[in-house]
């Protein structure tokens, strides 16, 4: 009996250094992987700027608070650059923020955002555009003492007086489609992470909006009507943000309950506190389950164990709400309560670490959103835990954060993917360049198809956006002084105005377009003009979700002068088959796996190809897989002279790398949080004395890995 015992007790400790073990396991890899953000309020001035009418000063306390909180481990800056009907950047919509000269209207001889995005993506944060949507005013209800510019004072009729402030009216139409314009006028002049709302919808249940529930209700409850307008706003706001700048996520942060649990709702939080569902109109549960947004983050600014709104209890409640959806979970944490009277005596800053500790029980909770900046800067154990928990962030973006190696590394990594690009062409055509090629960079499968065909020119390619040449791009594109320049896409990607701008900057070079729309008749054009250079009779083809998978491959495809065609996933697109059979195409690889293009494309390929392909795919269970691959198949030796390592999800920095890998007759290394098992198992076998890393975000843990792997 005793020994039974004994065994018994064996075994349950032995369970529980398991148990222990792992937890402490995931614990130190979610404090790798996890967000770890901070709001920083400009409203007030509460956060930042501290100082008014002096752009110098403005900028440097901006980089002073940026690198203290990089110092405690904060990867992600939420900048606050909407607070009231204005804007923290040059708008042609809203006019310039009182917070940075005292005065709305004012130009502060600057564009505090575009700073901001530039010195947050060079220390490797990640930085998301904060708005308060409908807030006009903070306190009074003078339009006449707005900007003259302002919206609100040009449509009177949009603003509705309530408590002393100024508010947007949320069910005016007129007013969704504004709000919705001026997030997408950030989304696309600026490259932002994210763009991202508050808790502050409508103001209270008592919100003065009769006159449009009346004119607007069509027949639906009033309190229905009011959640229906939000959900528009978010719907049309995410719809507008992808559709200019795809690689953007749109996330919202509202109060911490949904709804409380009763006989009536049984599906409501165990908790008995205010509810955003009846007193904001916010049915952040809708929002998720409709797929709204990309990322939820609710403000559970309690204690655990408070018998209102229990902390534990409430991250359980969101972390399951999130299961099965395509939205990321963070959690807002309250820091500025710290035991004052105001909060009842509440002392979140106090518990913040076993707050951290209980957010890492949950698969999907993927990190935190500090409220706000000053109370992690200011006060010494707030900022000492957050660094205890999470360690100083390195970002991946100085060669300080690798691992002492004899692998050296060289980083081309810019403020954004233009100037990434841009830095890309200085190391590849450093003597300038006859040919240039012109892709638009919010559209990675046509910047990723145009890099074999600047192989074949031996021209790099710079990034625009649909509507604008970015300043790194203009002042690379003077450095190359090419005498021809060659846009790939049509007016619907690459506008016209582009066309002109670029004609302007180097007047002595011709412009041409390879003009095709949608980016399998585009990848069709592209076959033809690399046609011209090389006689085709290989290709490579992947579905139309397949951007990683093609990049993958872009490096030999350039090597070869072989295209990428893009096809219909489910079946060989018509444009694509004709142009196989008027060519004579013998050999073929296709990229992905099934779902993203599917057997019945390769066996209809594989009927009109001369050669037998049906037995080319090349396709992993993910886009890591795929990559391993890739490099498995077509970079046989084991040694080489450099490789580029760049970062898997989202590819904007690494749109133009294939044509750099492919001058270099070297592979690409598709990265992020971790390496693929394959990709650890190929790589294995091969040493590289230098690495080109392409771009940020890449994980240090990660690239160190891959720096030992190669020595």
């Amino acid at each position: 009996m005793k020994n039974k015992i004994a065994r018994l007790i064996s075994v349950m400790m032995a369970i529980t250094f398991v148990m222990v073990s792992s937890i402490y396991t995931n614990g130190v890899d979610a404090a790798e992987n996890e967000m770890r953000a901070a709001w920083v309020s400009t409203v007030y001035n509460l956060d930042w700027p501290k100082t008014k009418n002096n752009a110098s000063k403005q900028k440097q306390e901006l980089t002073q608070m940026m690198d203290k909180l990089k110092g405690c481990g904060i990867n992600t800056i939420i900048l606050q650059v909407r607070p009231e009907s204005d804007a923290l950047y040059k708008s042609s919509i809203n006019p310039w923020s009182k917070y940075l000269t005292g005065t709305q209207g004012k130009d502060p001889g600057y564009d505090p955002l575009s700073y901001a995005v530039s010195e947050a993506h060079k220390r490797g944060m990640e930085i998301h555009a904060w708005f308060n949507p409908y807030r006009v005013t903070t306190s009074g209800t003078d339009l006449s003492a707005l900007a003259s510019s302002n919206p609100a004072r040009k449509n009177p009729s949009w603003v509705i007086k309530y408590n002393n402030k100024l508010y947007y009216d949320p069910g005016n139409p007129a007013v969704i489609d504004y709000l919705v314009k001026t997030v997408t006028e950030v989304a696309k002049n600026y490259d932002v992470d994210g763009v991202h709302f508050d808790d502050y919808f409508y103001p209270s249940s008592s919100f003065p909006d009769d006159a449009t529930y009346k004119k607007y209700g069509n027949g639906m409850s009033k309190a229905d009507w009011r959640r229906e307008n939000v959900n528009t706003l978010l719907r049309e706001v995410k719809s507008s943000v992808k559709s200019v700048n795809p690689d953007c996520q749109f996330g919202v942060s509202p109060f911490g309950i949904w709804r409380n649990k009763s006989d009536s709702c049984p599906t409501g939080s165990d908790t008995k506190g205010s509810e955003s569902y009846s007193s904001m109109y916010a049915d952040s549960r809708t929002w998720i389950r409709k797929g709204y947004i990309d990322y939820i983050a609710p403000q559970l600014y309690w204690p655990m164990g408070y018998s209102v709104a229990d902390y534990t209890k409430l991250v359980k409640w969101w972390a399951n709400e999130v299961k099965g959806y395509n939205v990321k979970l963070y959690i807002g944490q309250g820091i500025y309560k710290q035991g004052q009277s105001d909060y009842s005596g509440q002392n979140i800053a106090k518990e913040i670490k076993k707050q951290i500790n209980e957010n890492r029980k949950y698969d999907t909770v993927s990190g935190s959103i500090y409220f706000s900046a000053k109370d992690i800067l200011n006060k010494s154990q707030i900022y000492n835990d957050l660094k205890s928990m999470y360690g100083e962030y390195t970002g991946g973006f100085d060669s300080s954060d690798t691992t002492e190696s004899s692998v050296k590394v060289t980083s081309m990594i810019g403020a954004n993917r233009y100037d990434t690009a841009a830095r890309i062409s200085k190391a590849g055509w450093s003597s300038g360049s006859s040919k240039v090629i012109i892709a638009n960079g919010l559209n990675e499968m046509e910047g990723i198809i145009s890099n074999p065909l600047a192989a074949s020119y031996n021209a790099p390619i710079l990034l625009v956006s649909d509507n604008a040449v970015r300043s790194e791009t203009e002042t690379e594109l003077k450095r190359l002084n090419p005498s021809e320049v060659i846009i790939v896409g049509g007016t619907s990607s690459v506008k016209s105005n582009i066309e002109s701008k670029i004609k302007s900057i180097v007047p002595k070079a011709s412009v041409r377009r390879i003009n095709a729309s949608g980016e399998i008749n585009l990848s069709v054009a592209i076959a033809k003009e690399i046609d011209k250079v090389s006689p085709v009779n290989k290709i490579y083809m992947t579905g139309t979700d397949g951007e990683a998978d093609a990049l993958s491959v872009a490096a030999k495809a350039g090597e070869e002068k072989a295209p990428i065609l893009v096809t219909d996933k489910n079946s060989l697109s018509s444009s694509v088959s004709t142009w196989i059979k008027d060519n004579n195409i013998s050999d073929a690889y296709f990229l992905g796996q099934n779902m993203v293009i599917s057997d019945s494309v390769i066996k209809s390929a594989d009927s009109i190809i001369s050669g037998s392909v049906s037995g080319n795919r090349i396709g992993g269970a993910n886009r890591n897989e795929t990559n391993a691959l890739v490099i498995d198949k077509f970079y046989k030796t084991s040694d080489y002279n450099s490789i580029i390592v760049t970062k898997n999800r989202p590819l904007a920095d690494a749109i133009t790398s294939g044509v750099y890998a492919s001058k270099l007759k070297v592979p690409i290394v598709l990265a992020g949080n971790e390496l693929d098992d394959k990709q650890e198992s190929v790589l294995s076998s091969k040493k590289s004395p230098l690495i080109y890393r392409i771009g940020g975000g890449i994980t240090s843990s990660t690239f160190n890995k891959i720096q030992k792997l190669m020595e």
